[in-house]
């Protein structure tokens, strides 16, 4: 049997195994440490034979297994590669970058709804096709450069002769493949955010001047929307909490390399109505709330094929009980900052529909950062302020 033919039986059976209950980068990582034998060659074949199959969504499924995985793994390289020409040597080279040229170059048919059957939930402004052609390809890694830092980030591009792109002054996009830590003091010079979470700092630019601000972020996971809100506010003095004791352990170590000074870090699950009067009022509430993720299913496409339409009302239910339990600690004429990575309907302009209809808050502005067209995340972001 050839060694395509070894990978490929691989990667069939590590996909009819996989249960879906953990992240598939981390079932693959245990699967490598326990069986050795697999080279560098082999565990980066086998990666991208068993993405490339969840890229493709709910595509081709009346295919075998294996042949599903040998279509999907064409359709998203753009490149002849020895792989599928000791495997297929009758399939023709591919003609075009486009998806769906490619896939009539096999002589099949693809549509968007077959990648992405939640069409009719996404969010107003969302390309549907768009959205779900962009599952196909793998997104870039961004980082942002923290202030006073620039000049040294770029000479190091440079000098390393890497390929980049420049968005703005602050944010950079290179390949997925990039090793950063060689290069960079991470958190200190440079941080991994991606480009719609960094965007997010335009909001910022609504917010009125002032010479301090107390804020909270409230799901602040591992600290990089604390890290944006100290670089782009003035004397910040921060609150962070989250539902995760070990998220916050991270969180506490990335905001002590980036010199950010917070006030109070500690857990707290706001699905739950408690007195929170000792946190005090706040100026800004940053609430990041625990979503779909649809967004960022580019990054991890086993989500095209794992996810249940129903879980989206579970979700608008806890949003709903954060920003409720939110609310009390918002200071008279305070700002709330409410964020999604969700291209759906019911966690972004319904939410927002809600809280002004049932607190005393105004909408300011509403945003949908749609990454997709610049192979980066899709976010919803809405600013609102409370009655003075």
């Amino acid at each position: 049997m050839s060694r395509s033919q070894n990978q490929l039986n691989t990667a069939r059976r590590l996909l009819e195994r996989y249960s879906f209950q953990e992240p598939f980068h981390l079932y693959l990582k245990h699967y490598f440490s326990v069986n050795r034998q697999h080279g560098s060659t082999d565990r980066r074949t086998l990666r991208d034979l068993c993405y490339a199959f969840f890229r493709i969504g709910h595509s081709w499924k009346e295919l075998d297994i294996e042949e599903r995985i040998l279509c999907a793994y064409y359709l998203v390289h753009p490149e002849p590669l020895a792989f599928l020409q000791a495997l297929r040597p009758h399939w023709p080279p591919p003609t075009s970058l486009d998806p769906l040229i490619r896939a009539s170059d096999l002589g099949m048919s693809l549509s968007a709804e077959s990648i992405f059957p939640h069409s009719h939930e996404l969010s107003a402004g969302v390309d549907a096709s768009a959205f779900a052609l962009s599952h196909l390809t793998q997104p870039d890694l961004f980082i942002r450069i923290r202030p006073g830092a620039g000049d040294k980030v770029i000479q190091r591009l440079e000098d390393d002769q890497l390929s980049y792109r420049r968005i703005g002054n602050d944010s950079i996009a290179l390949g997925n493949a990039t090793s950063l830590e060689t290069r960079f003091k991470i958190d200190e010079e440079v941080v991994v955010q991606d480009l719609s979470s960094q965007r997010v700092a335009e909001m910022f630019s609504l917010l009125p001047e002032r010479s301090d601000w107390k804020v909270w972020d409230a799901c602040a996971a591992s600290g990089g929307k604390s890290m944006l809100l100290f670089d782009h506010l003035p004397n910040i003095e921060l609150t962070c909490t989250d539902v995760r004791p070990a998220i916050l352990n991270n969180l506490s170590k990335r905001l002590g390399r980036a010199q950010v000074p917070v006030v109070r870090i500690q857990s707290d699950d706001l699905t739950i109505k408690k007195d929170r009067s000792e946190l005090g009022l706040f100026d800004l509430i940053v609430a990041d709330v625990p979503c779909t993720g649809s967004g960022t299913w580019s990054r991890t496409p086993e989500q095209l094929s794992s996810f249940a339409i129903t879980s989206i009302d579970a979700y608008q239910g806890r949003q709903r009980q954060i920003l409720s339990n939110l609310i009390p600690s918002l200071a008279p004429g305070g700002f709330l900052l409410y964020l999604t990575c969700s291209v759906f309907e019911k966690e972004n302009a319904d939410p927002v529909a809600w809280l002004t209809e049932h607190h005393p808050i105004q909408l300011i502005q509403k945003n949908l950062y749609s990454g997709y067209t610049q192979r980066a995340d899709t976010l919803f972001a809405a600013l609102f302020q409370r009655s003075a």
